[in-house]
């Protein structure tokens, strides 16, 4: 009695009615394989969504207060009046004051999510 030889998924793919013809073993044989191709290839594909979806972090900048104006679409003198309340605010030295890039965007996403809701 000779065993049955398992076929290849590619010798399958190209001709699906030779599944017919495989004992119960070699079916289940090759199901337990392609589950376990199917979860791989089904990481791989998360894994390359989620880093696409991510974009790279990019550093922390401190922005001037014409930058920090403009990205917040308000004057220079609103900016320098409410820096004391805004979580943006960075103070360098005494009278300096700078503004960082990733609060404001952060700023900026809590803001329309308040107007929103």
């Amino acid at each position: 009695m000779n065993p049955t030889p398992v076929p290849t998924l590619d010798a399958l793919a190209a001709d699906p009615a030779r599944a017919r013809e495989l004992p119960l073993h070699v079916v289940e044989e090759l199901q337990v394989k392609c589950v376990m191709i199917l979860n791989t290839l089904l990481a791989r594909q998360l894994v390359a969504r989620t880093a696409q979806a991510t974009p790279t972090e990019l550093p922390d900048t401190l922005l001037d207060v014409n930058v920090a104006a403009t990205r917040l679409g308000v004057s220079k003198d609103w900016v320098y009046r409410h820096a004391p309340k805004l979580p943006f605010t960075v103070r360098v030295g005494h009278r300096s004051v700078r503004f960082s890039s990733k609060a404001i965007d952060e700023y900026i996403r809590q803001q329309r999510r308040r107007n929103f809701y």
